[in-house]
This record gives C-alpha cells, structure tokens and sequence, in this order.
C-alpha cells in the first residue's frame, strides 16, 4: 500500500462514519417527520450510492448529491421543535459536526501525500522507477466548496 493509499484510506473512514450517521439521522427524524418521507427517501437513495468510495475522483462527483440531501434532511429537522431537543438528535449532530472536520483534515493530508507522489512522478530518478513500475497519477480530493460547509441546525 502506498501513502497515497494510505492516506486516501484514512478519508474513506471518515467517509464511511459520515454516511453512518446520516444513517442515524434519518432514522431519528423518521420518528417525527413520517409524512416528508420522500426527502428522506432521497437521502438514503444517495447513501447507498455512496458504497464506491475507491477512488477521489469518484467520490468528487458523489459528494455534492449526498450533501445536498443532508441539507435538504436539516431543514425538515428545523420545523420540529421537539426533535431538536431530543438527546439522542444533538448527540447525532454534534458528532457529524466532529465528523465533517475530521473528512476536512483528511482530505488535506490526503492532498498534500498525492501532491508529493505526484512530485515523484515527475523529478529525475524517481521519474524512471515510475515509468518501470507503471505507477499511475493519482487525482487530488477537489471536492467542491459546499462540501466544506458543515450542515447547520441552528437550535
């Protein structure tokens, strides 16, 4: 396994408890919002989308769906006063706000490892050892800035 596995690896954990807790939400806002079950339908329609997290440049083109059903789940969350004080609910969304840092240091540290490997590619003598073992370029995690945005529920 390379860095750049390694370090995509690390993302994709994060990735992966992203989606777990989206999971979660969805089944807590369930309970008080059976009637707006289409959007939530949306929402885990595009979870289960997500499932090829091999690769950033496949992920890149996934994200912005997903996070677009998370906002859409937030604002159901907003008109239910009494979901937002549930314990279980704000345990649920602090830990995706923990969550959402998490994917953004590692989405860095994966970017600045293919950034050096792909340094490698390209310099004298490690060039030659590239071209000799076919070592591939590998794409940067260039989500687009929404993804930054961590999903809000103002209580």
């Amino acid at each position: 396994m390379t860095g750049v596995d390694q370090a995509w690896s690390n993302v994709e954990v994060q990735l992966k408890r992203r989606f777990d807790l989206i999971d979660n939400l969805v089944a807590v806002t369930k309970g008080y919002a059976s009637h707006e079950k289409d959007t939530l339908i949306e929402t885990i329609k595009s979870r289960s989308r997500e499932l090829d997290l091999s690769e950033a440049k496949k992920t890149n083109q996934l994200l912005p769906e997903i996070n677009t059903s998370v906002v859409k789940l937030m604002a159901i969350m907003e008109s239910y006063p009494e979901l937002k004080a549930s314990e279980q609910f704000l345990t649920l969304q602090v830990e995706l706000s923990n969550t959402e840092n998490l994917i953004a240091e590692r989405r860095h540290s994966y970017n600045q490892t293919v950034s050096f490997y792909q340094n490698l590619l390209l310099t004298f003598p490690s060039n030659l050892v590239a071209k000799l073992g076919n070592f591939a370029s590998r794409s940067f995690f260039d989500a687009p800035e929404e993804i930054n945005i961590t999903p809000e529920v103002k209580i």
